[in-house]
């Protein structure tokens, strides 16, 4: 069954065993008195086959019903708990990208404060050698005048 589901099953099965008990009733060599009796049989069976099949189909529809929900409810769960692991890995990763992002911060500053250091020493060796070379020409023009 495919496509057809239980109730349109059941509908069918219910009409064809009513037309399929009439037509044989009809065309049976009964009198009429045996024809009714037969008629009345036939119809009280067919409400009764009627009432278990509608009992049957409600039992499986109520089972099937349960299981969508079991299922639903399985699936809901499975779904919360994929979205906290996203989640989660999301928090782990952002804090892992701020964690860096302070690192290189910290290493750019540290990186700063030696070159600026550096700076300080390369400008003083700089100035003590523009001194030295100040004294040095002041010695030679003094060294030129006299001679």
């Amino acid at each position: 069954m495919s496509k057809m589901d239980t109730k349109d099953f059941l509908i069918g099965a219910v009409i064809g065993s009513i037309v399929g008990a009439s037509a044989a009733m009809l065309f049976a060599p009964k009198s009429g008195r045996e024809l009714r009796t037969d008629i009345n049989q036939k119809a009280h069976q067919a409400k009764d086959k009627t009432v278990e099949l509608t009992h049957a189909a409600k039992e499986k529809g109520s089972e099937y019903s349960q299981l969508a929900k079991e299922k639903s409810d399985e699936w809901s769960q499975v779904a919360k708990e994929q979205w906290n692991k996203v989640a989660d890995r999301t928090v782990g990763i952002s804090n892992k990208a701020t964690q860096m992002g302070e690192d290189l911060a910290s290493d750019v500053k540290d990186l700063m404060e030696n070159e600026k250091a550096e700076g300080k020493k390369l400008a003083k060796q700089v100035v003590k050698e523009i001194e030295e070379t100040k004294e040095k020409l002041k010695d030679d023009v003094e060294e030129f005048k006299n001679q």
